[in-house]
């Protein structure tokens, strides 16, 4: 099965590979690679639709299944789709070859690029490589020459790889490339939608497994499809990374550096199109003689036709021929190819096989719906892809249409008139040529006389354009403003990084004043709870030095209001009656009992005070969040 796996890998290959960078750039890397992934997708399910209805109806056959299903008129609309789809395939592999064969071999080998290398390479490559290997019946024959293609394109990614490796550890074209650019959608999505269809070579590829399972053959190509799927975005991502800061075409081979290896690369992929041209010739040769046999072909192996030996020969040599030609008279023919692409192409391996399914899975409306949706899908593939080709058509058309008016406008050569000399007049006959008479320089003062003169006729009356001196004087004022531009933006992004680099700055100054600030903060806090401990102490020192009993007060304050020895005195005096003795005893219990009673409340409200005293200093140790000012 590894075999299998390699094949249809290299039959899904082709020259795609090579517009991946250029795709990347147009649309961004993240927007890319989500398009090759739905791409995936879509293959697989068209593939898997295709697979079930042939086993369902009993076929191995991509024709034979349209006439089991559709009749005589759908086998005959499937065979012209394939033939005018993989012809036009085996012109576009000629027409690569031719352009790029010429280059690397006079470049390598030090040829000049005459006019006459591109079709002797072509002729070269037909005769001696795509026409040994297009006469091969089996297709396993090929699995080792497959298998080394598909190491050549591990070269290839690897190559553009060491192109990228500067630029990839830099980290400064993460600032310079496109995550998501869905302008570039438009022009892009008919050549990822196609890198990876393979369908006609399917019932090929797998004639020689016999009784395998559905499940089994999906395998194969889900391994293929993944496989090719992850070549593709690293070309297109390493090639994109690789040269950013470059213009780049539809052929990242023309971006290469010039060295060995490059050249090597070069060769290399000129030679795996040429391998893979038989895998393109296969199925193209079976829906020819399909479609030309009526009654003479043989059906083999549950519907696989048998072709004789002479038109075998005949029709393989045909395909090789015919493509061979057309590429060498018409190396410009990329548009109309790309037009049977986006439009054939699209029928025979999106559109047909949902097709297929929805007349065959009658039972399983989950497999019709999704049929249904590939095919809404494919429609507008085949619209979008139709309608990018002819915008490409009307841009040419119209980049002939200046280019021939500016070659309009462009003054013509003034004509010179030479003097004849009679060769039958001898030496000593001839006539005697004077010097001629000097004349004053004209000095140019001002602009618009340098346009004046500009204007004026030349001898037979021809002048130049004004429109084209305008042009030229436009331009030339155009250049200053231009550079004052470029100078701008060099600015602009110098000044971005400024900015860049003094946010950086700022940030690491915020940080460092917010750790300066918790320090101060910290410090301040030890201070206040410092000095919190100190007073209370001192406070608890001064009450324990003030408090006196409540029995020693009591005692005091009665010796000093009580004046004790006038009373004293007052009752020892002699001659008193036995009334004011009496009395006297009254007044000076009475007056005892008040200042008792006296005292007694100031000792209580003194009481009051040191205790609320001492709750203020238990509060004062217990406080925990203090305030801080900023």
């Amino acid at each position: 099965m590894r075999a299998h796996v390699m094949t249809l890998a290299n039959s899904i290959i082709g020259v795609s590979i090579l517009a991946m960078p250029f795709c990347y750039k147009e649309c961004g890397i993240v927007l890319s690679t989500l398009l090759l992934v739905l791409s995936n997708f879509m293959s697989r399910a068209s593939c898997h639709f295709l697979l079930k209805s042939a086993i369902k109806s009993r076929t191995r056959d991509f024709e034979f299944l349209a006439f089991h299903l559709f009749g005589k008129l759908g086998k005959v609309t499937v065979e012209l789709s394939i033939i005018m789809f993989l012809m036009g395939t085996c012109i576009a592999f000629f027409v690569v070859m031719g352009d790029l064969g010429p280059q690397i071999i006079g470049d390598t080998f030090n040829i000049k690029n005459t006019s006459a290398l591109r079709p002797s390479i072509m002729i070269g490559l037909a005769v001696f490589v795509i026409l040994p290997l297009g006469l091969l019946r089996d297709v396993n024959s090929l699995n080792t020459i497959c298998t080394a293609a598909i190491i050549f394109y591990a070269c290839l990614v690897f190559k553009i790889f060491i192109e990228a490796f500067d630029k990839l550890f830099s980290s400064v074209w993460l600032s310079e490339i496109y995550f998501w650019k869905p302008v570039g959608l438009f022009q892009c999505l008919p050549i990822f939608s196609m890198s990876l269809f393979c369908q006609t070579q399917l019932f090929d590829i797998f004639e020689t497994i016999t009784n395998e399972s559905l499940d089994k053959l999906n395998a194969v190509i889900r391994s293929s499809m993944n496989m090719c799927t992850s070549v593709y975005i690293s070309v297109g991502i390493l090639g994109y990374i690789a040269h950013y800061d470059s213009v780049l075409t539809g052929n990242i081979l023309t971006s290469f550096s010039q060295c060995l290896s490059s050249d090597i690369i070069k060769i290399g992929f000129v030679m795996s199109i040429a391998v893979s041209f038989p895998l393109v010739i296969f199925p193209c040769r079976s829906s020819i003689y399909s479609l030309l046999a009526t009654k003479d072909y043989v059906l083999v192996s549950g519907g696989r036709q048998h072709i004789a030996e002479t038109p075998f020969k005949c029709i393989t040599c045909f395909i090789v021929l015919f493509s061979l030609v057309t590429g060498l008279l018409m190396p410009n023919i990329e548009v109309v190819l790309g037009l049977i692409g986006s439009t054939i192409g699209v029928m025979i391996n999106v559109m047909f096989p949902s097709m297929f399914l929805v007349r065959v899975a009658n039972k399983s409306p989950k497999e019709r719906f999704w049929a249904r949706f590939i095919f809404f899908v494919g429609i507008f593939i085949m619209v979008m892809g139709t309608s990018a080709n002819l915008y490409a058509i009307h841009q040419t058309f119209s980049n002939m249409k200046t280019v021939h008016r500016e070659a309009e406008s462009y003054p013509k050569p003034m004509d010179v008139h030479h003097e004849i000399i009679n060769p039958k007049l001898k030496t000593s006959e001839e006539i005697r040529v004077e010097p001629p008479v000097p004349v004053e320089p004209i000095i140019k003062a001002n602009n618009a006389e340098v346009k004046q003169e500009k204007s004026v006729k030349v001898d037979s009356g021809n002048t130049i354009s004004k429109d084209a001196i305008n042009k030229e004087d436009e331009e030339l004022e155009k250049r200053p403003e231009i550079e004052l531009l470029e100078k701008l933006k060099s600015h602009e992004k110098e000044e971005k990084k400024i900015l860049a680099e003094s946010k950086k700055i700022l940030e690491e100054l915020k940080g460092a004043r917010q750790v300066q600030f918790e320090k101060n903060k910290r410090k301040l806090v030890n201070n206040l709870k410092n000095l919190n401990t100190n007073n209370m102490n001192t406070n608890k020192q001064e009450i324990k030095k003030n408090h006196i009993p409540l029995d020693e007060k009591k005692s005091k304050l009665v010796k000093e209001q009580v004046p004790l020895p006038l009373v004293l005195k007052e009752a020892n005096r002699p001659n008193k009656t036995n009334i004011e003795t009496k009395r006297d005893k009254r007044d000076l219990t009475s007056t005892m009992h008040s200042n008792t009673d006296e005292n007694e409340e100031n000792c209580n409200k003194n009481e009051k005070s040191d205790a609320t005293r001492v709750k203020n200093v238990g509060n004062i140790d217990n406080t925990e969040n203090i305030s801080i000012p900023n």
